[in-house]
């Protein structure tokens, strides 16, 4: 499930790290549907969740620390597999919370104003291009338990297809499917680019742009759905499909 979900500031500016705004809304609406009854079964555990989200500004304009807009409009387009029946739980969630007003920062607050369901595509080829919605990005990154310490790659990066392919394995194997359909994925960057974003604090290094995916149709549809590589949950990783290559 795909959902377009528009917000109104009361002042058209935000932080310039703001994920953890949104992630906090998630959680806010999820603790407060049904009771909280679902909120465990997302945000109790660290494993890797089957959504993603991505934010959409108008016209941002970067100040210092803050983000300013063009307007006291804000869209985030959020996409979840159904298997577990994320979409459903998160949208009867949306639904209890819109027109609640939720604070921010500095006095700041937004109201949810609008939900609508956006059409989604079914995948039937094993070469699909895809392009990374704006406002998230590719995150590849590499954990070093040993000196606690990460190392992010991009699409330029020496290694960063091995480690792409280890990112995916994990994400694959904990959403259910086999390890092998992960050795199998084929990723070229089309027309990709290296950006430097904000992150809780930290800057990190994202890929963004147009690439071609090889690989098992279903597992293809679930990180088209679900979100694909590290930080998927966090605002990265969002797809949109720009064609399917006949096979």
């Amino acid at each position: 499930m795909r959902l377009e979900l528009v917000f109104i500031l009361e002042n058209p500016e935000l932080p310039k790290d703001n994920k953890s705004i949104w992630i906090s809304f998630l959680k806010n609406v999820l603790s407060k549907c049904n009771k909280g009854k679902f909120y465990e079964s997302y945000f109790s555990e660290t494993n890797s969740k089957d959504y993603t989200f991505s934010i959409l500004l108008s016209k941002p304009k970067f100040v210092g620390e803050k983000v300013l807009l063009e307007n006291n409009q804000v869209k985030m387009i959020f996409s979840a597999d159904d298997r577990n029946k994320t979409g459903l739980i998160f949208y009867a969630a949306f639904l209890e919370a819109k027109n609640r007003k939720f604070p921010l920062p500095e006095g700041n607050a937004m109201s949810l104003k609008r939900i609508r369901q956006i059409r989604e595509q079914l995948i039937t080829s094993s070469k699909v291009v895809f392009r990374t919605v704006t406002g998230g990005g590719l995150v590849v990154r590499e954990h070093d338990r040993e000196k606690n310490r990460d190392k992010y790659y991009t699409y330029k990066d020496l290694g960063f297809d091995k480690q792409l392919k280890q990112v995916l394995k994990i994400q694959a194997k904990e959403a259910g499917f086999s390890e092998n359909l992960v050795e199998d994925l084929i990723m070229k960057p089309i027309q990709c680019r290296k950006v430097v974003v904000k992150n809780y604090g930290v800057y990190i290094d994202v890929t963004v742009g147009i690439f071609r995916i090889e690989g098992n149709p279903d597992l293809l549809q679930y990180f088209y759905q679900a979100g694909i590589a590290c930080r998927h949950s966090m605002g990265y990783g969002l797809l949109d499909i720009v064609a399917q290559e006949d096979v």
